[in-house]
């Protein structure tokens, strides 16, 4: 029941949006959906149809890859079993290995002159092999020499002694292990190899003369399978228990699909067609290596074989959406045609919305959308009436505000100003009146303006580097002063004397009681909306009970400590209203931090 209810509710919220559309949406939205239909189902039947085409093609691709490279596997394995099929039926050799070897220099000359040059041919013939060894029955024979070993060295060997006793089986391959060349050569070799082990049988007799031995190194019979080239195509060897063979192949594997395709053929299954690898697709073949009991997988990235045709995914979503773009225009125009008068009339209203009140719209009939324009006008006319009225009061009674807090500066600044020239004057020859004089001329000028209420920042920041340099002849050069301005907000719009209140509070209650050198910071700073100023010392701080009267505004005597800041945080709020305000941070001992925000645009009235 409850599900029904959220369903009903939200079902009711649908058509409630639908109902608030303007009439020429809902026309343009219903045939722009009736077209949409047919149109997007037979780009994605299309797409679908395409897309299957294409990845039936490239696995015929990517499987015919994989049969070339086991038919160059199956050309090396097939060269290996030919050679030893042509030492086996060598009746030179045959014979040789048959006959007693008697310590003697005939018998040496017999295998340097006869055995060997027969024997090596074949192996030099062919350049798969790696190594060769014969085990024969004759123990004549010195062990372990010239290749020739007694066959009782594999009698340990449970599978060699089941070769040995299967009549039927004359050659058989090996699994993959380290080279014997490790064992009976001087030098110690680390090789993994396949190797072929094939019967030598008398002619004769019938009788088992011995056994060829003849190895390939994985690297040379998988050496087609490495990936030389930058298509992320890997081959990989497994055996009939899914165990990984090609170590070579194994290694360029990435560790994230090492698992999974480990996984897929434990048991020896075949995967053939498209698999999806970490959000990747691939194009997966499996196909047996018969001669030596192995499955030969092939993984390519099917977008080794789709990256070269065109994307019809893309081409169809374009001509969907082209389409769907120019019927939609259509129905758009055709439908805003049909509700134009409408769109004039919600026009009007958006713009008194907007506090455009000096609009009048155009009376085209007098029918029922004639009336309301009527009617809008008059309204408008009416509202704009109203609004000059309050407007003009509101401007006379800001500016009286204004020039009563402007009133309130400091006076005795130009007392105290004066009265040190003077003491400059007794004390030394007059070598600093004039600077000090050209500063306080400076500082009135700017104070002044032509009589302006808004000056630029940078006239602001002016008037508060010539007052701070007049406190520091004043002070004797008790403190320093450190200007940290970002240059691209000084030509903003601000009113003026917000700073030198700020600073004059710092020197003469912060820096001044403490009776020591001092320093002074000025920084200004900006974002997309506002200018940041803030004023740091490191005098004697301003305690809590003086914060809460600045912020409460109780603070009656000019002379007292955050009357300058009581008075800059009034002008402020008398002109920026809610969008300027001052934070003040101080620490009794440690100094004060008073930071101004006012923003970087905004309508001045007549100020």
């Amino acid at each position: 029941m409850i599900m029904v209810m959220k369903i009903r509710d939200k079902v009711t919220g649908v058509y409630k949006k639908i109902s608030n559309m303007r009439i020429a949406w809902k026309f343009t939205c219903a045939y722009f959906i009736i077209l949409a239909l047919p149109i997007i189902g037979t780009g994605i039947f299309i797409n679908h149809t395409t897309t299957k085409s294409f990845i039936y093609q490239s696995e015929l691709l990517a499987r015919q890859s994989l049969l070339q490279k086991r038919e160059i596997i199956n050309q090396k394995i097939e060269s290996i079993e030919k050679t030893s099929i042509s030492i086996a039926q060598n009746p030179q050799i045959l014979n040789y290995l048959e006959e007693p070897f008697e310590n003697n220099r005939q018998s040496y000359e017999s295998y340097f002159y006869f055995f060997a040059p027969v024997y090596e041919s074949y192996i030099i013939q062919n350049r798969y092999i790696y190594w060769t060894m014969l085990y024969v029955n004759n123990k004549t024979f010195p062990n372990s020499w010239n290749s020739i070993y007694h066959i009782d060295a594999k009698e340990d060997d449970e599978e060699y002694r089941a070769f040995l006793e299967d009549d039927d089986m004359l050659h058989k391959w090996n699994t993959i292990h380290y080279t014997e060349k490790e064992v009976y050569s001087r030098t110690t070799v680390k090789e993994r190899v396949f190797s072929l082990s094939r019967k030598l049988i008398s002619f004769v007799d019938k009788k088992l003369i011995g056994v060829l031995v003849i190895e390939i190194t994985e690297k040379e019979l998988f050496q087609n399978l490495a990936n030389n080239n930058d298509t992320n195509e890997y081959y990989l060897v497994f055996d009939d228990k899914g165990n990984m063979v090609s170590e070579s192949t194994y290694k360029n594997l990435p560790d994230k699909y090492k698992t999974s395709f480990l996984t897929a053929l434990k048991d020896g299954n075949e995967i053939n067609g498209v698999t999806e690898f970490d959000n990747e697709k691939f194009i997966v073949w499996s196909i047996p290596l018969e001669r030596i009991g192995y499955s030969l997988v092939g993984i390519i990235p099917l977008k080794n074989y789709m990256g070269n045709t065109p994307n019809y995914t893309l081409i169809i979503i374009i001509v969907i959406i082209a389409a769907l773009i120019v019927f939609g225009v259509l129905i758009y125009f055709v439908s805003d045609k049909l509700t134009e008068r409408l769109k004039i009339l919600l026009k009007g209203l958006k713009s008194v919305r907007n506090e455009n009140i000096n609009i009048k719209l155009p009376v085209e009939s007098y029918d029922e959308l004639g009336e309301l324009t009527i009617n809008f006008n008059h309204m408008t006319d009416r509202i704009h009436e109203l609004i000059e009225r309050v407007y003009k009061a509101q401007i006379v009674e800001k500016e009286s505000e204004l020039k009563a807090l402007e009133a309130q500066i400091n006076p005795h600044f130009l007392y105290n100003t004066l009265s040190t020239i003077s003491w400059m004057a007794r004390k030394v020859n007059a070598e600093n009146i004039e600077e000090l004089a050209f500063m306080l001329s400076k500082f009135y000028r700017l104070v002044l303006s032509k009589g302006n209420s808004i000056i630029t920042v940078r006239d602001e920041i002016e008037l508060l580097k010539a007052y701070i340099e007049i406190e520091k002849t004043r002070f004797d050069n008790l403190f320093n002063v450190k200007y940290e301005l970002d240059n691209e907000a000084l030509d903003y719009r601000m009113i003026k004397i917000i700073l030198q209140p700020i600073a004059e509070n710092a020197i003469n209650h912060g820096i001044a009681p403490k009776g020591y050198k001092g320093t002074l910071i000025v920084r200004l700073t900006h974002d997309d909306e506002n200018l940041y100023f803030s004023i740091i010392d490191d005098g004697v701080g301003i305690n809590r009970n003086v914060l809460q009267s600045i912020y409460k505004s109780e603070i009656a005597k000019k002379r007292e400590s955050g009357y300058a800041i009581q008075n800059v945080m009034e002008r402020i709020n008398a002109v920026y209203e809610d969008k300027g305000h001052i934070r003040i941070f101080s620490r009794p001992g440690i100094g004060c931090s008073v930071t101004i925000t006012i923003p970087k645009t905004i309508d001045f009235l007549n100020l």
